[in-house]
């Protein structure tokens, strides 16, 4: 992720973006895809598994995964704001001793000792502009589960992209969103051996869970 692109995560994920943000989150749950994802994985098997959550943005993934088993994980997350807020969600909620956060751009900061059972990314995929280092690293480390969520590649959010990037271009943000193909990002993730578990839309979002054999 190039460092405009980090800068602009900054500036648009913000701490006032996450308190809002969380104040839904704590009145409604996790979003529809969110939850989409959580079942999916769920189904797999998650009790006693680790897990590496990528934008984890306020936590909501990290608090299912642990709600329903898990035994730890770590979150990933470039915007410093939403770290702050997760850590603070995460102590409130009582699972702050199994949750470990790093502040950073994910492709320059993981290594393969960052690998676990449970690899997710939600909504992550369409904020970067290096898709390939992206998805190659992350599907990567995935030992049992790999579970991402981004936008589909049809022409009615092509058309929507251009007037999406138009808010961070008016609040100065050098942030923009991407809509990365399906076929190659499906090709990286096959290519890193993993194999399609579950796959539904919604009318702009594909959630997509892979599992490795063994």
């Amino acid at each position: 992720m190039g460092c405009c692109q980090c800068q602009g995560i900054e500036k648009m994920f913000d701490k006032k973006t996450a308190l809002k943000e969380l104040k839904r989150y704590r009145k409604k749950g996790p979003q529809k895809t969110t939850r989409m994802l959580l079942d999916a994985i769920r189904k797999n098997g998650i009790k006693g598994s680790d897990f590496l959550d990528i934008g984890g943005g306020i936590g909501a993934i990290q608090k299912g995964l642990i709600k329903e088993g898990a035994a730890n994980g770590m979150n990933i997350e470039a915007s410093k704001a939403y770290v702050e807020i997760a850590k603070e969600e995460a102590h409130d909620n009582g699972i702050a001793e199994k949750v470990k956060f790093r502040q950073g751009d994910f492709t320059t900061i993981a290594s393969d000792s960052d690998s676990a059972d449970i690899v997710t990314l939600d909504k992550v995929i369409c904020c970067y502009d290096d898709m390939s280092a992206l998805v190659g690293l992350s599907s990567g480390l995935a030992r049992k589960i790999y579970g991402v969520i981004y936008p589909r590649d049809v022409w009615w959010v092509k058309i929507a992209l251009p007037i999406l990037n138009l808010y961070p271009r008016i609040r100065g943000s050098s942030f923009r969103a991407f809509i990365h193909p399906t076929k190659k990002v499906e090709e990286i993730i096959l290519g890193n051996g993993l194999k399609p578990y579950y796959y539904a839309t919604t009318f702009v979002w594909q959630v997509a869970v892979f599992t490795r054999d063994g």
